[in-house]
């Protein structure tokens, strides 16, 4: 590691889960002071449909003048920390970087928790300095015997200058796995670089002040050992990053295909029938239909008995007469899996 290298980065998951991983990553610019002291952000974890959480992972990172802050963290109500001891820290230029780490896997399994497809997190700024909240992220596994993720989780701070590198664990066969790196990369001529063996996936800044989420799906390696490297290729000044999320995540899915849809009127409404066959390897949680006229939403219905693999069904929508004969329409049908959502869209002419 060089001398000027600042900051730790820790592997603090290695774990294959029954489960499928869902990652909600928020940037923030909020001050919190004493004319503001206090905010509500809200993360979606969509579908979670009252599965249990078997790993749930909250970061904060912010930024402040000194750690003379008093804060105090709430997690859907329930308090996370009341006090400012960041689990990382570094400091660039004028600016003091921070970063907690919290497991919110109990607060996530709360029978009111298990109810929602959200969670609230509260800040409070209850004196000293200034803080200004910089990035969310939350990792939630949701149990499921049908779906098998195989994580590594690094997280910390760390600060890497032109032309330094910082080598992560070798890792084995990691072709078509994905990964999400959390990083500041504060100039347009600043640049990351990701050395996978001799893949090289160069992570660009938006120009935007804080910090981003850096997608790399479908890693493109030969099987056995790969050397994964962080490297500061640019011109830019420091480049910070705050997290990295290596997963592979294996689930049979559905697929709803439509077979046939007939239009009809009845009396002043339009009456449509679906019907779907999924050739997919396993059920959707659910089926939503929505009929769309010119961007406008006229009906929508939702189904949550299980379509099998191989079954058909037949779906029947009443729909206004609103729209004139000859007009199109649009039906859009959409499932979801865990936290996987897909959906297909058919033009239909009003009869």
């Amino acid at each position: 590691m060089d001398a000027l290298m600042q900051g730790v980065f820790d592997n603090i998951v290695d774990k294959v889960f029954n489960g499928d991983l869902y990652i909600v990553f928020k940037p923030l610019d909020l001050q919190l002071h004493g004319y503001h002291s206090k905010d509500n952000i809200v993360l979606n974890i969509p579908n979670r449909r009252s599965r249990r959480i078997g790993f749930g992972l909250l970061e904060v990172a912010t930024e402040s003048s000194s750690e003379s802050v008093d804060w105090r963290l709430k997690l859907n109500g329930i308090s996370v920390t009341k006090e400012f001891k960041p689990h990382y820290m570094v400091r660039y230029k004028d600016r003091l970087i921070s970063k907690f780490v919290y497991d919110v896997t109990p607060i996530l399994n709360t029978e009111e928790s298990m109810r929602r497809e959200w969670v609230n997190l509260t800040v409070k700024h209850e004196g000293g300095s200034p803080v200004k909240l910089r990035k969310i992220q939350l990792a939630a596994l949701y149990e499921d015997t049908d779906a098998s993720t195989s994580l590594k989780y690094w997280t910390g701070l760390l600060v890497l200058y032109p032309g330094e590198s910082y080598p992560l664990a070798k890792c084995k066969n990691i072709g078509g796995h994905g990964i999400r790196i959390s990083s500041y990369i504060p100039q347009r001529t600043s640049r990351l670089i990701m050395r996978i063996n001799g893949m090289r996936y160069e992570l660009t800044s938006p120009y935007t002040e804080g910090f981003e989420e850096y997608i790399i799906n479908n890693i493109n390696t030969s099987p056995g050992d790969d050397a994964i490297a962080l490297v500061n290729e640019g011109e830019g000044g420091a480049i910070i990053t705050s997290s990295i999320i290596l997963y592979s995540i294996r689930m049979p899915i559905p697929v709803i295909e439509v077979e046939d849809i007939n239009a009809s009127r009845a009396g002043g409404q339009l009456k449509i029938i679906v019907s779907l066959m999924n050739k997919g390897e396993s059920s959707p949680d659910f089926i939503v239909f929505t009929v769309l006229y010119k961007g406008s939403m006229l009906t929508s219905m939702k189904i949550d008995k299980p379509l099998k693999s191989s079954e058909r069904s037949i779906s029947e929508l009443v729909v206004p007469g609103i729209v004139k004969t000859g007009e199109p329409i649009t039906l859009r049908i959409v499932w979801s899996k865990l936290s996987r959502t897909w959906f297909t869209e058919k033009q239909i002419l009003v009869p």
